[in-house]
């Protein structure tokens, strides 16, 4: 005799899938848009991190802008001509070396409008927050910068502990 799967076994083992597929399916989301908020946060942090490298290695200040337009938040990185930290007529954009990136509407970025780095790899003293709503939980990621050793520090916000941890 031969064995074979019958017609109600392969429903109910379809049943159990769609069941599963269910219940995690909504997870899932969640988890891509978690995942999704914490790639934007990286390369917030990545974006400046470049910026800070070319100020080292040109041994020149350098000025990251943050543009908000909106609900969207744009990036662009200067070489300055003085060590003054603003934006004058000399200073010259590095979209080559450091291309601009554009955040989406769903992430919300606070924090000052622009964030300097010196050739002696100090940076101004900062701190931008990253917010975004994943489903019923809101997500929050800080970075600080310290001035006088230009190092970033990343957190990540506890909703347990309500306070921020490392990351």
């Amino acid at each position: 005799m031969k064995s074979a799967i019958t017609l109600i076994e392969l429903l109910v083992v379809i049943a159990l899938v769609g069941i599963i597929a269910g219940v995690g399916w909504p997870n899932l989301d969640s988890w891509n848009c978690r995942q999704d908020h914490r790639n934007s946060f990286e390369k917030f942090n990545q974006y400046m991190f470049e910026a800070k490298t070319q100020a080292i290695n040109r041994n020149q200040s350098t000025l990251v802008s943050v543009t908000k337009s909106g609900s969207q938040v744009s990036l662009r990185a200067y070489l300055l001509a003085t060590s003054a930290c603003s934006i004058a007529t000399s200073s010259q954009a590095l979209d080559s070396q450091i291309p601009r990136i554009t955040f989406r509407d769903e992430i919300v970025i606070t924090g000052p409008s622009s964030q300097c780095f010196y050739s002696d790899g100090s940076a101004d003293s900062n701190s931008y927050q990253f917010g975004r709503e994943c489903g019923d939980k809101s997500y929050l990621y800080k970075i600080q910068f310290f001035a006088a050793t230009g190092l970033a520090e990343k957190l990540i916000y506890s909703r347990i502990r309500s306070a921020w941890e490392d990351l």
